[in-house]
């Protein structure tokens, strides 16, 4: 087992295997797979099981499947109704409608202790994820003791998943990197496709093929929402804003920067899909990080720098082109959510929170056994969940942060797309739970890995070159006669002349004629063959 998932594919391992194991193997997947069926059959469950089952299975054992199966839930569950999927998936779990959005979930823990095994950690990594685990349960028991354990454990999985998707995802190669961004822009094409004909059919239509009002069909004012492939459309919104931040953030790197198609494609369809969505968090995420990575950034000449502020000034004209298209300019929702922030903090929380899973969408979930509290703002949420402290704590590891990805940009280029995720991650979290929607956070913890992995390290410095040791000066001393050199036999002895020189001494000596070979030793008995110049023919002068 340990060698299939160290494995870097399922083919290579399939071909290691001799001939006899992999026919043993064949054999007993048949026998397991027609025994499930036949208990299926005798407990009444539904004959689909062991499919569902065995498919969970294998992408929670391989990371890069598994990614991408949790990115297509993620980012697409709306379509995956209307395929049937979900219906599947719950129909073999004994009618569980939420097994789909939860085997995601599971699949992705899985995938987290898999890495581990792939990639061990230190002893200094394991020692800090301890202590962060010891440090969430003192607030997993705080929610238990203020509400019930469903949505206290629902709520501690909306804010480990983002961690964990973090990790799992840094663990894939760069060409399984390269890979999962082209499944994202084509799920973010397939949502941008889906927005563009609902806006179309309408929402009237929409209902009537079972679209949920208030969920899938939203206004604001009298303008549609669409919601693409998603179940509303804050989650399509914050996808194309998150899926243009790290687009855009790629190109201001130059090793980086975007050469697929696919990926082109991907950011015009999620500019679509943000305008259609009218989600001002998306663009706001969008236009808070490239602001902060062309202000921050020190990498780069100042060509580069040029460029990345007009690239800037493009996708900041381009966000609010479209939402003026669509009429989704207006602000009252903003003021009216600063009218509720003001209302929770001056709720009268406990200094240290109310506890995981007491504020945001733990209540909004069927497990929730408390009233809905709408916070649209995550930093009012952890103040509200984990206290004031904590509050101040992230924000001071926030600025640390920022300020050592803004002095390390300079030698590490691919910092700028890191402080675009950051800071636009930031800004989106002013306004609603970005922290809490698992696809805009797969997005950008993509984007992040991807320059983390796909940027070539940089060259080694030359090492040290050390002084040669210098020779103890020696006294010079007078060269011995030397006895006189026989010719070679290339060497006529009438026309060679051999000089004897002493270091001292100058000599001056008659020009040699074209026909003449003169030999000098040097100091150092070193002799060298001198070939004086052919003077020019006479005859040639007279021409």
């Amino acid at each position: 087992m340990t060698e299939f998932l160290r494995s870097p594919s399922v083919r290579g391992w399939w071909q290691q295997r001799p001939p006899a194991g992999r026919r043993n193997l064949l054999i007993v997947a048949v026998t397991l797979a027609l025994a499930a069926e036949a208990a299926c059959l005798l407990t009444g469950a539904h004959p689909a099981l062991p499919l569902v089952a065995g498919f969970l299975v294998f992408v929670s054992l391989r990371p890069f499947p598994g990614v991408v199966y949790a990115a297509t839930v993620f980012y697409a569950p709306l379509g995956l109704w209307m395929l049937g999927v979900q219906r599947l998936f719950a129909d073999a779990f004994g009618g569980r409608d939420y097994v789909l959005s939860l085997s995601a979930s599971a699949v992705v823990c899985v995938l987290l202790l898999v890495t581990m095994i792939r990639r061990p950690p230190s002893r200094r990594q394991v020692a800090a994820g301890a202590g962060v685990v010891v440090l969430a349960a003192v607030w997993v028991l705080i929610g238990v003791l203020q509400q019930d354990i469903p949505q206290t454990l629902v709520g501690a999985r909306l804010t480990a998943i983002p961690v964990i998707l973090l990790l799992v995802v840094l663990g894939l190669t760069a060409r399984e990197l390269h890979l999962l961004i082209t499944v994202t822009a084509g799920l973010v094409i397939a949502n941008a496709v889906a927005a563009v004909a609902e806006y179309v059919i309408g929402p009237a239509r929409l209902i009537e093929f079972g679209f949920e009002p208030d969920r899938a069909i939203r206004y604001i004012g009298t303008t549609f929402r669409a919601p693409g492939l998603t179940e509303v459309n804050a989650e399509l919104g914050l996808l194309c804003g998150a899926y243009l931040l790290g687009y855009a953030a790629l190109w201001l790197v130059r090793d980086l920067r975007p050469n697929r198609v696919w990926w082109h494609a991907g950011a015009g369809a999620a500019a679509v899909g943000l305008a259609l969505s009218t989600s001002r968090t998306g663009a706001l995420l969008l236009a808070g990080g490239m602001v902060a990575a062309i202000v921050l950034n020190r990498g780069g000449g100042p060509a580069a720098r040029k460029r990345a502020r007009w690239i800037g000034v493009a996708v900041v004209a381009c966000v609010t082109a479209g939402f003026a298209a669509v009429g989704a300019t207006g602000a009252s929702s903003t003021f009216e959510r600063l009218q509720v922030w003001g209302d929770l903090l001056r709720s009268g929380a406990p200094w240290y929170g109310r506890g995981v899973g007491s504020v945001g969408a733990a209540t909004t979930s069927r497990a929730s056994s408390s009233p809905q509290v709408f916070v649209d703002n995550y930093f009012v949420s952890i103040a509200l969940q984990f206290g004031v402290p904590v509050l101040v704590a992230v924000i001071a590891l926030l600025v640390w942060a920022l300020v050592r990805l803004t002095r390390g940009s300079r030698l590490h280029p691919e910092y700028a797309v890191h402080l675009a995720v950051l800071a636009g991650l930031s800004a989106g979290c002013l306004m609603i739970e970005v922290w809490e929607y698992a696809n805009a956070m797969l997005c950008l913890v993509t984007f992040v890995a991807y320059a983390a992995r796909a940027m070539p390290p940089p060259p080694d410095p030359p090492p040290p070159v050390e002084p040669a040791a210098q020779p103890a000066a020696q006294p010079a001393a007078q060269p011995a006669a030397q006895p006189a050199a026989q010719p070679a036999a290339w060497q006529d002895p009438a026309e060679t002349a051999r000089l004897h020189l002493d270091p001292a001494e100058t000599v001056v000596m008659r020009q040699p004629s074209a026909d003449e070979t003169v030999i000098l030793d040097k100091v150092d008995d070193t002799v060298i063959l001198h070939h004086p110049v052919v003077p020019e023919n006479p005859e040639r002068r007279r021409r």
